[in-house]
């Protein structure tokens, strides 16, 4: 993975951070020399690598907190703010329970999805921003999804919508922010092969995705890292509301 100097000593913040993109996002940034905040809901989660990248000589605190929570968000960046301030947010954190049709959906899941995936993408932002505004580097970086580009195979209509949504307040967050030095992009990731997609999908599910792809494989979770580590360095300080399809050629838009 490629090394970025100026990594070194600013301070990150990753949604998620439990398991998964979040996860090897957490360690790579550490690796980079980056304070790394883990936020995620498993408290004893973010506990256990943060511990385990303390131990390796770097940079991290666990956070509990419930994204989807307004009063959990504010009580989170109030302690990052007393920790040393922020210059990169990525939102990480998200997903659904299982692959499903419109007609079969009901409305607590509906909303539940959309909560976990868009709501908290609002919430952890709002909360940020007051951070990055005094950062001379300021990042926002939002995982979206394939899902919120295209319909390209069963997935959640919530998840893809709230994705979809992820894309456009990416965009107002690039307009709003833009002049006060802060970039924000997103990355539309393909299917990548978490643990959670492990657990959704069979092995033939996985194969008749990886089979539609270019580069004839699904992604892994370094092949995202690499690119918010690109968005979070200087040679991407003047990339702004864009979205980065990280899919291997599965859609060119």
């Amino acid at each position: 993975m490629a090394i970025y100097p100026e990594l070194k000593g600013r301070s990150v913040a990753i949604t998620g951070a439990a398991n998964g993109i979040g996860e090897v996002a957490a360690q790579s940034f550490a690796a980079q020399g980056a304070t790394v905040y883990l936020l995620d809901i498993d408290g004893a989660g973010v506990e256990r690598i943060s511990a385990g990248l303390r131990g390796a000589g770097q940079k991290a605190q666990a956070v509990q907190l419930d994204i989807t929570d307004e009063a959990s968000v504010k009580q989170a960046f109030a302690a990052i703010e007393t920790g040393g301030g922020l210059d990169v947010l990525i939102n990480c954190a998200g997903g659904y329970g299982r692959l499903a049709t419109i007609e079969d959906m009901d409305i607590g899941e509906w909303d539940r999805t959309v909560a976990l995936n868009l709501r908290s993408v609002f919430l952890c932002s709002r909360a940020a921003i007051p951070l990055l505004k005094k950062s001379k580097a300021g990042r926002v970086i939002n995982i979206a999804s394939i899902s919120g580009r295209t319909v390209h195979a069963s997935s959640s209509p919530a998840y893809g919508s709230a994705k979809a949504g992820v894309i456009q307040f990416t965009r107002f967050l690039a307009h709003e922010l833009g002049p006060h030095g802060i970039t924000s992009n997103s990355i539309s990731p393909l299917t990548t092969l978490t643990p959670r997609v492990a657990a959704l999908r069979t092995p033939e599910q996985v194969e008749k995705i990886a089979a539609q792809v270019p580069l004839r494989r699904l992604a892994t979770s370094e092949d995202h890292v690499a690119t918010m580590l690109f968005l979070a360095s200087d040679g991407a300080g003047f990339i702004n509301g864009a979205t980065l399809d990280t899919n291997g050629g599965r859609v060119m838009m």
